[in-house]
């Protein structure tokens, strides 16, 4: 039976407790009290993923390698806001931004902030990036004292223990599992699924696994992808060469496409949705945000992986390239990319169509330092009246190798920085891949 998978987001003890005197801190206490109450309350219906390591958080610990894993495979998620999450805590930033994201993209998905009462309230919740909560327009607890005010809360938001039912929608998890699943032929043996897994990237996360059985190998891979997301694209490439027999080439494509953009830090991705919701001006680095390959069927390489980690299966971004920084010339190019080029249409009737355009829309703009930068406060002014006309829109700032080290408060920094090298590699790797099917199915016309 499918259990509702809960992911509970804390930095439950302050800086001046002692390691080993963790049960006498509070928030320490009331973690695991909760943690407690709710496997109380939901019995084997629900899942609890939350670090309780007494060793405390470090950099390139087991929970860090999970993260991604469990960000992607929980179906809801409790944010506990004590006063040390929410002033000092990276770690709470990365995944409340992440969980906020997978709400944004994911109508089904529930999140529930938890304020500790004397500890954070509301107004805390309002400003710096705690904005992108949204707090005032969604669910949340206030006041929370106990471990049954945190319970009686997710009662209220996820229904209650006897209402929780099995048919969640799809995680971002599950599906990726299930296209590795498709993948696989009914022929392929054991002993083909142990060359396989034998020829994949060596790393210390790697899953343990017994070939037993397809699901088991999908499950493992599907883990594996979300911990160590860098070396996907050479997986993919083992897989694909050792796997007997020859998988499905359409199946291949999907899988290829479900995996192209992991390697994008999950945090800097799910800036991008919020951020139509707030200034809908983002800057990001990367020296291939405009790179063309003909054949990866793509005209702006490091920009489209963003997006498409942004919006997983969404087909319908456009991203409109523009050199001018002249809101007529842009709202011209604007036009242009929704005209329909035999027919002439009336200006108004064509903004109206831009503005019930459901999927992501995007101008870029290329601003590195050679360039000039990024426009100057007047010209910002100005793409803000532009937004004011298409509600939807958000300005991409390209800024070359570096992002800048201030920049305007109108415009949302996407960090973590890219890393070039990273960027490079990936670009070669999914190349390789590509030239791989090809080699296998043959050129596509």
């Amino acid at each position: 039976m499918s259990r509702l998978k809960l992911f509970i987001s804390h930095s439950s003890r302050l800086d001046d407790v002692e390691q080993d005197k963790l049960d006498e801190d509070h928030n320490w206490r009331l973690l695991k009290a909760t943690c407690k109450a709710l496997k109380d309350a939901y019995g084997k219906s629900i899942d609890i993923l939350v670090d309780q390591d007494e060793k405390g958080l470090y950099p390139g610990c087991d929970w860090e390698q999970h993260l991604n894993e469990w960000l992607a495979e929980c179906h809801a998620a409790i944010i506990l806001f004590s006063k040390r999450a929410a002033e000092t805590s990276q770690w709470v930033k990365k995944e409340a931004t992440i969980l906020t994201w997978r709400r944004e993209i994911e109508s089904n998905f529930t999140l529930i902030p938890v304020m500790l009462k004397g500890q954070v309230k509301q107004a805390d919740l309002e400003q710096d990036i705690w904005e992108i909560l949204h707090v005032e327009k969604n669910e949340y607890i206030q006041n929370a004292e106990s471990a049954d005010d945190i319970v009686d809360g997710v009662k209220l938001a996820l229904g209650a223990p006897d209402a929780v039912k099995a048919d969640f929608p799809q995680t971002p998890f599950e599906r990726l599992e299930s296209l590795v699943t498709k993948l696989l032929k009914e022929g392929t043996d054991k002993q083909n699924l142990t060359d396989v897994w034998n020829s994949l990237e060596k790393c210390d996360i790697k899953p343990e696994w017994n070939p037993d059985e397809i699901s088991q190998f999908s499950n493992a891979l599907a883990r594996y992808m979300l911990r160590d997301s860098q070396t996907c694209l050479q997986n993919f490439w083992h897989i694909i060469n050792k796997l007997k027999p020859n998988p499905d080439k359409a199946r291949a494509k999907e899988l290829l496409k479900a995996i192209r953009a992991l390697w994008v830090d999950a945090k800097a991705a799910g800036l991008i949705p919020i951020s139509r919701k707030q200034q809908g001006m983002i800057a990001i680095n990367g020296n291939l945000l405009l790179e063309v390959s003909k054949e990866l069927n793509t005209n702006h390489y490091t920009l489209d992986r963003y997006l498409e980690r942004a919006w997983p299966e969404t087909d319908g971004i456009r991203t409109i390239p523009v050199t001018s920084t002249d809101v007529d010339e842009i709202q011209k190019e604007i036009r242009k990319e929704f005209g329909m080029q035999n027919t002439p249409i009336p200006l108004e009737i064509v903004d109206q169509l831009i503005n019930d355009y459901s999927d992501p829309l995007f101008v870029y703009l290329h601003c590195s330092i050679e360039s000039g930068g990024i426009p100057d406060p007047r010209v910002l002014n100005k793409f803000s009246k532009l937004r004011d006309i298409y509600k939807k829109l958000v300005f991409i700032f390209g800024t070359g190798e570096k992002l800048p080290e201030e920049t305007n408060t109108k415009i949302l920094t996407i960090a973590p920085p890219l890393d070039l090298t990273l960027e490079a590699t990936q670009f070669f790797y999914e190349t390789q891949a590509k030239k791989l099917l090809n080699k296998k199915y043959g050129t596509p016309p």
